[in-house]
């Protein structure tokens, strides 16, 4: 019979690192819920989106979520082709994860991606409200190299014109707006 041997450090570390991406994504998702309620509630805000990034050692997890309509323009099922076409090519246009970069000397690897939408979604109901969500996992190899978050939602997310960015990188925190046609996010504590 062969032992297996773990590495608690490394099962601790993954633990501890998916737990702090929940609990900051819950913070960002409920400060989200207060200022994005559904159109019955209340007001809706376009242009819109929120990204959340964290860094632990060298693996770390990325999420961003915006309404639909910032990106093909409604948040309803597709009615056409052309429709159905444009969702197509924004669950593409997410997976290739081409749309946020990070300082080269880091060599942060995309290692895994989620993205769903409730445009995607079989529905019994009309939706009011179509987000699109997006989650990355990555495997940074110079992860003290990483400064700077750079986004390029121009071409994939044009009606994106905000995004509020918050991050934890190896145990620092902050937060910030990024404004379409901005440079690099510093992801050091200012």
């Amino acid at each position: 019979m062969q032992s297996k041997t773990v590495n608690t450090k490394t099962v601790n570390t993954k633990a501890w690192l998916s737990g702090l991406f929940l609990g900051a994504s819950l913070l960002v998702n409920s400060a989200t819920a207060e200022e994005h309620q559904h159109e019955e509630h209340g007001s809706h805000t376009h242009g819109q989106a929120v990204l959340t990034f964290v860094l632990e050692g060298n693996e770390a997890e990325l999420a961003f979520a915006t309404p639909t309509a910032n990106i093909v323009g409604f948040e309803h099922q597709a009615q056409d082709d052309a429709e159905r076409q444009l969702v197509q090519k924004m669950i593409a246009d997410f997976t290739s994860a081409n749309w946020f970069s990070f300082d080269a000397e880091a060599n942060c690897t995309v290692t895994g991606t989620d993205i769903s939408s409730d445009l995607t979604a079989e529905r019994t109901t009309k939706p009011q409200h179509a987000d699109l969500n997006a989650n990355y996992t990555l495997v940074c190899q110079n992860p003290a190299r990483l400064q700077a978050l750079t986004l390029d939602l121009a071409t994939i997310a044009a009606g994106v014109e905000k995004v509020s960015v918050q991050w934890i990188v190896n145990g620092e925190q902050g937060a910030a707006d990024w404004a379409a046609g901005s440079g690099a996010l510093p992801l050091t504590a200012q």
